[in-house]
């Protein structure tokens, strides 16, 4: 079982936590959430077209790389090939 390292200071209480109501329990602070997801974003659609596109075109240069690739590969084999002849 997972047992607690350390002690419990007088220091470690957040007395004004506590009082919120909408506090997530007892002695813990309420931070309102900032940056990234602090909101939803007023052209959710359009952000939702774009990103599809974008994994679309993703997807798509990452198949022409592979084929790049094993052409890349096949060629070097010919080359082994022609080499030993």
């Amino acid at each position: 079982m997972a047992k607690a390292i350390g002690t419990a200071r007088s220091t470690d209480t957040n007395l004004k936590g506590g009082a919120l109501r909408s506090s997530s329990g007892s002695g813990m602070t309420f931070t309102p959430a900032r940056g990234l997801g602090a909101s939803m974003v007023a052209n959710l659609d359009k952000v939702k077209r774009t990103a599809a596109a974008q994994y679309k075109e993703d997807r798509r240069q990452a198949a022409l790389d592979r084929r790049a690739e094993a052409r890349e590969r096949l060629m070097g084999k010919l080359d082994d090939l022609l080499d030993t002849l």
